[in-house]
Order: structure tokens, then sequence, then C-alpha cells
């Protein structure tokens, strides 16, 4: 089976250029599917988690094969879109830039230019982690664009005391309780490339890494890390920059803080957890089911035994099931 790609660009309704990768099948299905959007989450460029060019490594590619035309944009200051001009310079210890309101309208030029591509009125949209938030919202500023979201390890606001990003956190402000530490980690971040490895080995239940997850996925995702900053190769190791808005943000829903109400988000939804993830909890998954009172559908799955990264873990480890139930969540299936 052949696929189609594209690289392009386009610009939101502020006047800023947003890179999106395209992926389709080479010849078009004769029944197409619900159109999507594939959203990345707080530090980590789209293609890295979407399009690696090894098997198993493009839920892109994955989706695109039955029938779904994806588009992979980069929010502004990641990849290959348009970078705050502060980003130019060393990080400064001032506001964080990019905060997630902002990225809707992102979403919604790539969304605008999906809908014109396929002549849907409305599109799907996949978000990861705090890209899971960006959907929500989205969902809820624009719900006549929107047919599905799917929630994939999201952060919601619906219970505080967070043991990564909440109270007492290394991203807390020395003194001052519930504040982002500015100070400390400024307006954009450098992020060395190891960090991903690091914190996908704590999740992993057994010593043999590569048992659970093909070093090929490991590598490729580490050089489209690189490949997604060309100022990567100019510090030592190498390092890839993220505006912190994101982060910022995430820290508060850490604490408990709702951004976006479910309430106002009428779409089918459907929410994917799985039991190793940090980022995700039961409890704020709960408070997020509960709100959603009004979304046409709602799907949790919370998976046994799998990790943050269950989309990019060998097939067995709950990749294969996770792309199952997607596929049957988008196209009406039960499971």
């Amino acid at each position: 089976m052949e696929f189609a790609r594209k690289d392009f660009k386009v610009r939101t309704i502020d006047d800023v250029e947003i890179g999106i990768r395209g992926v389709q099948l080479a010849t078009p299905a004769a029944a197409p599917a619900t159109p999507m959007i594939l959203m990345h989450g707080t530090r980590i460029p789209g293609i890295s988690e979407f399009d690696l060019p090894v098997e198993g490594g493009s839920l892109a590619e994955d989706l695109a094969r039955a029938g779904h035309v994806c588009f992979i944009p980069d929010a502004r200051g990641f990849g290959n879109s348009q970078r705050p001009k502060e980003m130019d310079q060393p990080p400064q210890p001032t506001k964080p830039i990019v905060r997630s309101l902002e990225i809707t309208r992102d979403i919604d030029a790539a969304v605008n230019a999906l809908r014109a591509e396929t002549g849907a009125e409305r599109v799907g949209l996949f978000g990861w982690g705090t890209g899971g938030t960006l959907v929500l919202m989205y969902a809820a500023l624009w719900p006549e664009k929107v047919s599905h979201i799917i929630l994939y390890n999201p952060l919601y606001g619906g219970v505080p005391d967070h043991p990564e990003i909440g109270s007492g956190s290394r991203w807390e402000a020395p003194g001052q309780p519930g504040r982002f530490n500015q100070e400390k980690y400024g307006n954009y971040y450098f992020n060395q490339v190891d960090m991903l490895r690091k914190g996908w080995d704590r999740q992993i239940p057994v010593e043999d890494k590569d048992s659970w997850r093909d070093p090929r996925i490991l590598a490729a995702f580490e050089q489209a890390l690189i490949d997604g900053d060309p100022t990567s190769l100019e510090r030592e190791p190498p390092s890839y920059r993220s505006p912190n808005g994101m982060l910022e943000d995430s820290f508060y829903m850490g604490h408990g803080h709702k951004l976006v109400h479910a309430s106002q988000v009428y779409c089918r939804v459907m929410v994917i957890s799985p039991e190793y993830d940090l980022w995700t909890r039961a409890g704020d998954i709960a408070a997020l089911r509960e709100d959603l009172v009004h979304a046409e559908e709602v799907r949790v799955w919370e998976p046994k035994n799998t990790t943050h990264y269950i989309l990019l873990d060998r097939p067995e480890r709950g990749r294969n099931e996770a792309l199952k139930r997607m596929k049957n969540f988008l196209s009406g299936v039960p499971d």
C-alpha cells in the first residue's frame, strides 16, 4: 500500500506560519473516513510523535491505511512552524510563551486546510498529553467543525496534587505555592534528546527495554527531535527548543485548575489512559468523564500494563489494541 506525504505551510488568523505534514493513501479510498488532525503535546513536535519512518512508528500511516486523510500540525514555536522572535535569543526568566489557548488558532488553521482538502464539514482531532487539552479547547470553541476527538494521556485539571507537576514539584516557584517557576525555566526551554529515553524507560516494567520497545523506534524518535529544530546541533549535547506555555498550563492543571470545562464539548469523545503513564491519573479521567455531559458519545479505555508511549511500543504491548479501538471509535463500531 502506497502513501502520499506533503509538507506545507498555512497562516493563522493572527498571521503566524504553521507547518503541516499531510499523510494519506496515494490512491484515495473509495469510502473516505473521518479526516484527522494529529496534535502533539507539551514539548515534542508533531512528526516525531506521529510519523516516524520505521515500521510501527507512524500513527498517521495506520490511520491513512483505513482511509483517513491525516494532517500533523506543529504549534507555533515547534518543529516546522514559525517561532516567536524570543526564541532567537537565549531563554529569559520571563513569562512562558505560546499558551494553550493561543495554539487553538494554529489548530483552526490546520482544520480549515483539512476541510478544504477533503470537502468534509467536520473533522476528528487526536491530542497527545496536553495536546488533548488543546483539542478539548478547540472542540469547545468550534463545535461545528469537530465530529470526534481522541484524548490520549490527557490532563484535565479535575483533581489537584499531581506528583510530577503539582505542588512541591520542580516546576513550582520556591516560596510561592501554586506559581510556575519562570525564574528557573523561563520563556522557552532547551530539551536534552535523551530525556525521551529516560522517561520512557521509567515506565517499562521489565529490564530488557528492547523487548517492549523496538530500538529502531527510539532511534527514529530521537533523530526526529534533532531534525525538528535547525539549531539542535549547535549545542553539545544536541538539544531542541520548545516554548514553555503549554508546560505552565500543564502545571496549573496539575494543581486542579480546569482550563476548559468538558461540558462545553458536544462531539464524540474517546479517552485513552495507559496504566503506567505518569501524566494522566484515574481521578482526573473520572472528573473529565463526569463533566462530558453533552458529548454525543464517550468511550474511556484504561489499558493495563501499558505505557505513555503505547502507540510506539511493540504491537503486542498495546499498540495493536489501541489502533483497533481508535478505528472502531472513528467508524462507529462498538468495541
